[in-house]
């Protein structure tokens, strides 16, 4: 009793605020989950997409998918918890659960993003380096690396660090991961435009067509670093606000921003097909199967027959 009337007396909880949470963050959380889980399968099912940026694509979208399959149900839950007196001091345990998969959540986007830019800066800068040496073992296996120390890190941060201690190493951690990947961006986008000069003098096709498919996913990287920006901001805009005070409504406007970086998870599956043609097609014949035009099987009836195994060639490879 004296637990729930301390937080009580303390307005450590307000219904709005939960009830907002809760309607925001549902909706967003099965989209996550099926929409991250729809690229995982895509990229798992489909021989041609095992390249070794998707590979770190589905790694990222992995992350995504433990963002709508753990923390924001966690973080449902522990709102929800304070609505009722039976619950809202158990509601802590609840909240350790969520902020712990929160910090191994986030990070593990940072670092993924981290990986993929500079895979894509080596693939656009050093083409023929990168093809040579650069495999999928290689980089699942320096993925799967990554993952294991930032496992690490968030397990010490709960091993009986002080608080000081662990916010001053989350806030190295993560302005050297923003600085980085603020210079990997710029370092792509010039880099894109530079090769993509050089393609206009170069007679080869193949290796312009091999070109602009690495461009194009280097401006994919580009574009999803621009999410995370765009909904990364208002939580580091509140929580400079709240070195300054410790207002409720500082606090309450806190939580709607964390809500805002973990609907990130929603939008990064439309960024990658949105960009990704090889995705789109691969998802479209793995659920959907092959479908055939119309238009196509009355050209390929029409057409003499020495030139019906051609239509039909073209058919069946315009399908695929």
């Amino acid at each position: 009793m004296s637990c729930r009337q301390e937080i009580l007396d303390s307005k450590s909880y307000h219904y709005d605020l939960n009830i907002s949470i809760i309607v925001i963050n549902t909706p967003f959380a099965i989209f996550a989950v099926l929409s991250n889980l729809l690229i995982v399968i895509t990229i798992g099912k489909s021989q041609e997409l095992r390249v070794p940026a998707n590979i770190l694509l589905g790694s990222l979208a992995v992350t995504d998918l433990l963002v709508g399959l753990i923390t924001q149900p966690l973080f449902i839950t522990w709102r929800l918890m304070l609505h009722y007196p039976s619950t809202i001091c158990n509601s802590e345990v609840v909240h350790s659960l969520y902020e712990c998969f929160l910090h191994l959540c986030a990070g593990g986007s940072f670092l993924s993003l981290a990986y993929l830019s500079t895979d894509r800066f080596l693939a656009v800068s050093k083409p023929l380096h990168y093809r040579a040496n650069v495999t999928t073992t290689q980089a699942a296996r320096n993925m799967v690396i990554l993952w294991l120390a930032w496992i690490g890190i968030v397990v010490l941060r709960y091993s009986g660090i002080d608080e000081e201690t662990n916010q001053t190493i989350t806030s190295v951690i993560a302005g050297t991961l923003v600085i980085y990947l603020v210079a990997a961006q710029i370092a792509l986008i010039v880099s894109v435009k530079r090769n993509s000069i050089h393609d206009l003098l170069s007679e080869g096709n193949a290796t312009v067509i091999a070109s602009k498919r690495e461009a194009r996913i280097a401006l994919t990287i580009v574009y999803i670093f621009l999410a995370l920006l765009v909904f990364l901001l208002p939580a580091v805009v509140v929580q400079i606000v709240l070195g300054f005070t410790s207002s409720n409504k500082s606090k309450t406007e806190l939580n709607l921003a964390i809500s805002a970086l973990l609907i990130n998870s929603s939008v990064n599956p439309l960024i990658y097909f949105w960009r990704g043609r090889d995705l789109r097609k691969a998802a479209r014949l793995l659920f959907l199967g092959p479908t055939t035009k119309a238009g196509d099987s009355r050209l390929s009836s029409n057409s003499p027959d020495k030139n019906s195994g051609d239509n039909s060639g073209r058919s069946v490879e315009e399908t695929v």
